[in-house]
């Protein structure tokens, strides 16, 4: 049985996240099957990547593609290929997630959460190898 979780639960879907090596050909393909709009885009020279998004209700769906041959995105894509990098979830509580998270054992990245540039939010990543196989980003304040 699952134990219900009344604080720090997840409140959304924030985004999901696919990594591919040609970002104007999956934009584009993404644009003509189903309609996507990608309106904002953004360079993270510290992970040598680029984004482009587009929203889908309240959740961003995002194509992310390496700028450089050493980057995470293109160390992702050389070990497991294109496709879904990552999935993030808006918590109400962060801080009480991790502190839950940390008693069960479960791998965090970093261990501590990160600021978001600019934005009064913060973001840990979850291991895959604690999640089944997802990279799981957790986000909040």
């Amino acid at each position: 049985m699952v134990k219900k979780i009344a604080e720090g639960k997840v409140e959304r879907i924030q985004e999901v996240v696919l990594a591919v090596k040609q970002q104007d050909e999956a934009v584009a393909l993404f644009e003509e099957l189903f309609g996507f709009e990608f309106k904002e885009s953004w360079d993270m020279p510290a992970y040598n990547m680029k984004v482009k998004a587009a929203k889908v209700g309240d959740t961003q769906f995002q194509i992310v593609s390496p700028t450089t041959p050493d980057g995470v995105i293109a160390k992702y894509i050389r070990d497991r290929g294109e496709g879904l990098h990552h999935i993030a979830f808006m918590l109400s509580d962060l801080d009480k997630t991790v502190t839950r998270l940390k008693k069960r054992n479960i791998n965090l990245i970093p261990e501590r959460p990160v600021p978001v540039e600019g934005k009064a939010l913060r973001y840990i990543f979850v291991h895959p190898k604690s999640v089944h196989g997802v990279l799981i980003e957790l986000i909040g304040e």
